[in-house]
């Protein structure tokens, strides 16, 4: 029953529900529940459309195969396990939200840190191409983890049929999830400013204590506990394991991270023009 398998998959998957929270938390607080709403449904079609595509004709994400047989209690829609589609929403919105933190003025007093978007950054270019990016970041490390799924808690749930050059996954992946990022962005935008010439802004994101720092520390966290997943399975010494090649993707991965968290960490210790601190 579908019921049943969409509960299956809150309750043995929790690093997704959690994750699924924190984001309706933040974009509830940053955005007001209409515009979580239209973000929730339109990522969720984005993704489920790219991957039906991309598991069927290998457009945007390249050709991918779904293990069924590992995903037997899990929701599968049109081919595609829903916590799967469902994570490209709080992947997109945190990512976007990240953006917004590093082109927005900031107001920094110790831990309360409050953010102030104006209408042009969020409905920008910059925001739009800095928050594809920062979710094709956040891929870097979640995609090779998730190809070793039948070594943690994941499970084996798909493979590629021609195995890319970092790391097994293949280059038009990444590609993709850029491809898919700015499509979702591109639509909340649109959506965000209709809403805003109908008399709907967003709601003060300036009034609650320390909202400012929530997406950094969700993007982070998130990154991180894929980049901590890594890092055990390279040294779990499980059979059949290359744990100097996971060992090697592992270090890569700190490496990739590294830059954007110092940055946002510089970016907090000195809020810029225009910011307070």
């Amino acid at each position: 029953m579908p019921a049943e398998q969409l509960l299956w998959s809150f309750v043995h998957r929790p690093y997704v529900t959690a994750f699924l929270v924190f984001f309706l938390a933040l974009s509830w607080l940053e955005q007001g529940g209409r515009r979580t709403a239209f973000w929730v449904v339109t990522s969720y079609l984005v993704a489920l459309a790219a991957e039906w595509g991309s598991i069927n004709h290998g457009i945007p994400f390249g050709v991918y195969v779904y293990h069924y047989d590992a995903l037997q209690n899990d929701l599968v829609v049109l081919g595609v396990p829903f916590f799967d589609t469902l994570s490209f929403s709080f992947l997109s919105y945190v990512s976007f939200s990240f953006a917004q933190f590093f082109l927005s003025p900031l107001s920094v007093r110790g831990l309360d840190v409050r953010r102030a978007t104006p209408p042009q950054v969020r409905g920008s270019w910059a925001a739009l191409l800095l928050g594809s990016f920062l979710m094709t970041v956040v891929d870097l490390v979640v995609d090779p983890i998730a190809n070793l799924g039948k070594y943690w808690f994941l499970g084996d749930i798909y493979h590629y049929p021609d195995p890319g050059i970092h790391f097994g996954v293949t280059f038009a992946n990444y590609c993709g999830w850029f491809v898919v990022a700015a499509t979702t962005i591109a639509i909340n935008q649109r959506l965000d400013a209709a809403l805003a010439r109908r008399g709907h802004p967003p709601p003060d994101a300036t009034a609650w204590p320390g909202l400012g720092g929530f997406a950094p520390c969700f993007w982070a966290g998130i990154v991180l506990f894929q980049l901590g997943v890594t890092w055990w399975v390279a040294y779990s010494g499980q059979p059949g394991l290359d744990a100097a090649r996971v060992q090697l993707q592992a270090v890569t991965g700190s490496y990739i991270l590294a830059p954007v968290l110092v940055l946002a960490a510089a970016r907090l210790a000195n809020p810029g023009p225009g910011s307070t601190g």
